[in-house]
């Protein structure tokens, strides 16, 4: 059902590329469109939002298994609680590491999951340079719901942030100070989450 709305989502932006001129560039909140740092809002945790459990993740990804990665937050005992962030890495994803060479059934890959900041909806996702199909790319999932309600952060929760949600998206950047690009982010709102696929490793943001 989710890869449902990914597709559909990829394919509702293809056909908008379609409908446009070759000339017209893509609109600030559209896949494949860039921002530079200083003008992108990276989406913060809420004040009263509980520790992370844990801050890295590493898991192995293997050629013909379905694999996944998970950070969590804390609960109030200070055990594995809510989820925070997944990325699933299905049988067919794996597809060239690094240096160029061929993933084969059964070969494998270290990955790692990396909460950048605490305070922000920031990550790293490692090795960089792992390619993965773009039939069957790599999901990432990043919840907010511990961003609270008031997303922009002026101290009262009203239509404002309702626009902020719906501008919601999972940016890329290449490396620190490099502009940010806007991936094609699927919105689930009853679990307050965005989704996106991805074809290698960067830094992502949930960001508007």
């Amino acid at each position: 059902m989710r890869r449902t709305v990914l597709m559909f989502l990829s394919l509702g932006a293809l056909t908008v590329a379609a409908c446009s001129s070759s000339n017209d560039s893509p609109g600030p909140n559209d896949p494949g469109s860039t921002r530079p740092p200083a003008d992108l809002t990276i989406l913060s945790l809420s004040d009263d939002a509980p520790p992370l459990y844990q801050s890295t993740v590493t898991f192995w990804a293997v050629k013909g298994q379905d694999r996944e990665g998970r950070i969590y937050f804390q609960d109030p005992q200070g055990r594995q609680g809510e989820e925070y962030m997944r990325l699933r890495v299905d049988a067919g994803a794996l597809l060239a590491r690094p240096d160029g060479s061929t993933i084969a059934v059964g070969d494998s890959v270290e990955i790692t999951l990396t909460v950048v900041d605490p305070t922000k909806t920031l990550f790293q996702l490692a090795p960089e340079g792992v390619h993965f199909s773009g039939d069957r790319p790599a999901e990432l999932k990043i919840r907010y719901g511990e961003c609270g309600d008031d997303l922009n952060r002026d101290g009262h929760v009203d239509s404002g942030d309702d626009q902020v949600e719906s501008e919601l998206g999972i940016w890329r950047q290449a490396t620190v100070n490099d502009p940010f690009v806007r991936l094609g982010t699927a919105r689930v709102e009853e679990l307050r989450e965005v989704e996106a696929e991805l074809t290698s490793f960067s830094r992502y943001a949930i960001a508007y």
